[in-house]
């Protein structure tokens, strides 16, 4: 099956404008469920224009790379890299992008309590508590994701 936002499916493009504005964060962006998600909003972007789902932040635990090209092209306001040690190469990586720059674990959940409208919880296991409680005490819609490995589906 072809992701929709892959395939172009709709000769006419449903409305969004009453959603179209609101703002999503994405906390575990360069997943697969992440970048499915991101998928989805650049898709939307092409769509109904590039100010569609602004982002708030994009977080990773150690995937900077992916996490720098994610930001070049979607532009959140915040991007935080989990893992401390790989801060100065996203510094670089985005310098005079304009996109706010962050690491570590605290790092991580104050991206899910910047304001927003939806936050992603695309994070793996118990590290996606704290983030994920620092969303819903904002009360905002918040989106729970885990991944299973593919003998834990089969179980």
């Amino acid at each position: 099956m072809k992701p929709i936002a892959a395939s172009g499916i709709f000769e006419n493009p449903p409305s969004l404008q009453d959603v179209i504005h609101r703002s999503v964060a994405v906390l575990g962006s360069t997943g697969s469920i992440g970048v499915n998600t991101l998928d989805v909003i650049a898709h939307a972007r092409k769509v109904y224009g590039e100010h569609a789902f602004p982002l708030t932040a994009l977080t990773a635990q150690t995937n900077v790379a992916l996490l720098i090209e994610q930001a070049r092209v979607l532009k959140p306001r915040r991007v935080v890299i989990g893992d401390t040690s790989l801060y100065p190469e996203l510094k670089a990586g985005l310098s005079g992008s304009g996109i706010e720059t962050a690491a570590g674990r605290e790092a991580v959940i104050a991206a899910a309590g910047l304001p927003s409208d939806f936050v992603m919880v695309a994070i793996m296991g118990a590290a996606a508590i704290e983030p994920a409680l620092a969303a819903i005490e904002r009360g905002v819609i918040v989106a729970l994701a885990e991944e299973l490995s593919r003998s834990e589906s089969q179980a």
